[in-house]
């Protein structure tokens, strides 16, 4: 059986307002990251079109 869900924190003063404060101005991610995601959105996008060769991934020959 599951274990229950613990509720969600309040937050109140100097806590509250650094969190505000985050979420309104989040950090810039590191071009490195970006293009990391960029090309392994690309190599998803070419398997699934079940071209494994194209994506340069060794893929299984199902027989």
């Amino acid at each position: 059986m599951a274990r229950p869900i613990k509720e969600t924190p309040v937050l109140y003063g100097k806590d509250a307002r650094r969190m505000l404060r985050e979420v309104e101005n989040p950090k810039p991610l590191p071009k490195e990251f970006i293009e990391r995601i960029e090309q392994a959105r690309i190599t998803l996008k070419k398997i699934q079109k079940n071209s494994y060769e194209e994506a340069g991934i060794k893929g299984k020959k199902w027989i």
